[in-house]
């Protein structure tokens, strides 16, 4: 193995939290790891990692080194890519990470397509709602909305999604249509039931942005159940307008109360500087881009009547 490999597996054992992690993620085996570690070390001639059996951490000597080899490694590889960039075929796996909603009414459905046009490239896709160090967990593009404040990622704007208020027809003419704020309290609205408690709506008054607390007899932790409840007749949701955009076009739900939208949220692709030349990851981030582009009420924020 030659030192850029041991290195390589030296920064994986840091950044992934030992040994064991470090050689699934290489397939190797952990005293497999653990040697090539010690000959680095016995070649460099400082300890580069405290070991216990419970923990692993880094010397002084090794913070260094870790330091400045991942920069090293992020470079190089930003320079091999960047040579292959107009000559290489997109290949290999792509690991994305993806909120619930996205995954669901966006990205999912237009996977198939961008994997018939890059035959070489497969993708592992996650999907979840926290917030993730793409770096530590090997993910490739993570989508969020919200940009990091990770100075080693690249925050790339790709749309502008609706917070709207909809509720099926049904419910309108039992119960009426809203017009104001203040009526708004005397309706059935649904909430979306977090970890913490029922989330507070984001809405426009007159002064800027307030928060209403939905009260109804029903609230639910999932995006596509509060849906159903809103097509059921059974109240008012706020959700996003890429949630529910074939249902308003086929008139299944009404958009209610325009003027009280908040400013719309931005859908950003984060991902590590030096990976934007890898040409998978290009290839993907242009698709991610045209898609969103392809969908004018999310990427525009043009309102239906």
């Amino acid at each position: 193995m030659n030192s850029i490999s041991e290195i390589e597996v030296f920064i994986k054992a840091v950044d992934l939290g030992g040994f064991t992690r470090a050689a699934e993620n290489l397939g190797l085996t952990p005293s497999g790891v653990s040697r090539i570690i010690s000959r680095l070390e016995g070649r460099l001639g400082v300890r580069l990692l405290n070991r216990t059996t419970r923990s692993l951490s880094l010397t002084d000597e090794g913070a260094v080194y870790h330091e400045h080899c991942t920069r090293m490694l992020a470079e190089l590889e930003a320079v091999n890519a960047t040579l292959a960039r107009t000559s290489v075929t997109p290949r290999g796996r792509l690991r994305v990470d993806v909120p619930i909603p996205l995954a669901d009414y966006v990205v999912g459905p237009a996977l198939p397509r961008f994997l018939e046009r890059y035959p070489d490239v497969s993708i592992d896709l996650t999907v979840r709602d926290r917030i993730i160090d793409p770096t530590a967990e090997g993910v490739d593009v993570v989508l969020r909305l919200a940009p990091t404040r990770d100075s080693d990622l690249v925050s790339r704007k790709l749309a502008r999604a609706r917070s709207i208020l909809v509720a099926s027809p049904a419910y309108l003419t039992a119960h009426g249509r809203p017009r104001t704020l203040a009526s708004l309290r005397e309706h059935t609205c649904i909430a979306y039931l977090s970890n913490t408690g029922p989330l507070p709506w984001r809405l426009k008054g007159p002064g800027g942005e307030v928060t209403f607390a939905a009260r109804g007899r029903f609230m639910a932790g999932s995006g596509n159940v509060l849906t159903h409840a809103a097509l059921g007749g059974l109240g008012i949701i706020q959700t996003y307008e890429y949630h529910v955009a074939e249902h308003l076009s086929r008139g299944e739900l009404e958009l209610i109360l325009e003027d009280l939208e908040p400013e719309p949220r931005t859908v950003f692709a984060l991902f590590e500087r030096h990976k934007s030349a890898v040409p998978k990851v290009r290839v993907f981030l242009d698709f991610v881009a045209e898609l969103f582009a392809s969908r004018a009420p999310l990427a525009t924020g043009r309102k239906r009547r």
